[in-house]
């Protein structure tokens, strides 16, 4: 039925906007940098975010907990707050102060020492129940987004093969958490949000519209940068040293994903009779599961992985110029083991990301010049 009705959309609405997935190519071409990434320190449960403390410290958030970690490779880590539920985004002002995007709680700022100052629970009475992303501007005020109105963030699968209208919204607020308002409304799971300079334009990722956006701070109107993405582009942050920015996606698209999420019928009985982790949709680990689907797609031979089969979870990091076009990219393919990457930040000279689905906090490497560096 899905292939018949793409049919008849073609016939009667040429100029629609099909959304295909577009080809790895260019810049985007498949490679294996990130899994050549020098990881640092011990494996971190389920990270989630990361911010840079002015102190040099960088702040992880890891299930109900935020650690500071410090040392030349952040190898050392000590607890730095607790929170009611599970902490996702984070950011660090200059005076030393964390704000934490908690599950079902909203916005919460701890002081330096860890000690819980404010929160922000909800905007315009509705309650911020799934902070995903959270960003400073130059004025020292905050930038966060709420991923849905429906759904946690832990529950970031159910939202995207329900397929109810898009129910995100970006939402600024001051320093104190105080005089919050939406910025903008009705976005598809915005996931990462950035500002490159004062008074510029507010840079927003949606996941299930695998789109980059800009929005203006003042009148909310909204321009699209890139319009289709191959994977879900998770946070978004800029980048201080070249100008540009950096995007993590958590998961790819598949052929497989998109049948299933036109196929209404199929897709809501699945949910309803198996079990999440085996849903057909992405995944952040994609450790091998006799049951899990696509699996004769992923085996070659003696549980040989092909690392071009069709991904259940995938490991992707883009370099983005300042036009929003992709400069370079690092990738951990079906067969790599730097999987479900939710952010990444420069530091310096450095770039740090976060592998959620495999616990990891890894230093990117620089990637190749020229055409020879294309596939490596």
């Amino acid at each position: 039925m899905a292939l018949l009705r793409d049919v008849i959309d073609r016939v009667l609405f040429p100029n629609r906007d099909v959304h295909a997935i577009p080809v790895l190519d260019g810049a985007f071409s498949p490679n294996t940098r990130l899994d050549k990434a020098r990881r640092l320190g011990a494996p971190i449960e389920r990270p989630d975010d990361l911010a840079a403390g002015p102190d040099g410290a960088l702040y992880i958030s890891s299930g109900r907990q935020i650690l500071r970690c410090t040392g030349a490779d952040f190898e050392y880590r000590t607890l730095f707050a607790t929170a009611e539920s599970l902490v996702g985004p984070l950011a660090v002002a200059a005076d030393g102060r964390v704000f934490a995007g908690v599950s079902g709680q909203g916005v919460v700022a701890f002081d330096a020492e860890g000690r819980p100052l404010a929160a922000l629970k909800a905007v315009d009475s509705e309650a911020l129940a799934c902070p995903t992303a959270i960003a400073l501007a130059y004025d020292g005020s905050l930038i966060l987004t709420d991923g849905s109105r429906r759904h946690r963030p832990e529950d970031w699968l159910p939202d995207l093969m329900s397929r109810l209208p898009p129910s995100g919204r970006l939402v600024m607020c001051d320093a104190s958490l105080r005089q919050a308002r939406v910025v903008a409304d009705r976005l598809d799971w915005p996931s990462g949000v950035a500002v490159a300079c004062a008074g510029g334009p507010i840079h927003v990722s949606e996941a299930w519209a695998h789109r980059l956006s800009t929005v203006d701070p003042g009148s909310g109107a909204r321009r699209v940068v890139v319009k289709n993405f191959a994977g879900y582009p998770a946070r978004l942050t800029a980048d201080p040293v070249d100008g540009g920015w950096w995007m993590a996606f958590f998961g790819m698209r598949t052929q497989l994903i998109e049948f299933v999420l036109r196929e209404r019928r199929f897709c809501e009985d699945m949910m309803r009779r198996v079990p999440r982790d085996l849903w057909i949709g992405p995944s952040l680990e994609g450790r091998f599961d006799y049951r899990e689907p696509t699996q004769i797609g992923r085996i070659k031979k003696l549980g040989i992985q092909k690392p071009w089969a069709p991904p259940r979870s995938y490991g992707l990091v883009a370099r983005l110029n300042s036009q929003g076009e992709p400069a370079a990219s690092w990738h951990s393919r079906v067969d790599g083991q730097v999987h479900g990457i939710t952010a990444v930040r420069r530091l310096g000279r450095r770039v740090i990301a976060v592998s959620k689905g495999r616990n990891l906090l890894v230093e990117l490497p620089e990637a190749p010049t020229g055409a020879q560096g294309a596939m490596q």
